[in-house]
């Protein structure tokens, strides 16, 4: 039984290696590792996992991207990415909820989902970090506090 385990996991990874995904794999492609604009965005996509393989990408270090390069991220998903860096994308950030406005307030800097969701992003020096709520007004509210 664990050979035959074992002979199904290489080839799922030579299926993954050449390219050709299976359907419930939402995972980035090895050779197309995502590019994200805030390290909020890399959280949220790395707290997705794929229900095949768990990981879907490797983390790596997240360079400052400027705000005029952050707006060009969601057009050149359909120029320069694969259909499968797009399925793992919107597995992550749905249509219907993103892209993300950014809001700057007193109280720290937020992107705004379509829905009204902000999540926070950057605090003040008052406010935790990372922290997700609804507007006043809106159905729900949570909240993630990241302890650094």
């Amino acid at each position: 039984m664990q050979s035959v385990l074992k002979r199904i996991e290489r080839a799922e990874e030579a299926i993954k290696t050449q390219g050709i995904f299976l359907p419930d794999c939402i995972c980035f492609p090895k050779n197309e590792q995502p590019f994200f604009g805030l390290p909020i965005e890399g959280e949220i996509a790395a707290g997705l996992k794929c229900p095949r393989h768990g990981e879907r990408f490797k983390p790596q270090y997240q360079v400052y991207v400027s705000q005029w390069m952050r707006v060009k991220i969601w057009p050149t998903l359909w120029r320069k990415h694969s259909e499968q860096y797009r399925k793992a994308w919107f597995a992550s950030f749905p249509p219907e909820l993103w892209p993300a406005r950014e809001e700057y307030t007193s109280e720290g800097a937020f992107l705004v989902l379509k829905d009204g969701t902000r999540i926070q992003f950057q605090r003040s020096s008052s406010t935790p970090a990372f922290s997700v709520a609804k507007s006043s007004g809106m159905k729900d509210e949570l909240t993630l506090n990241n302890q650094s």
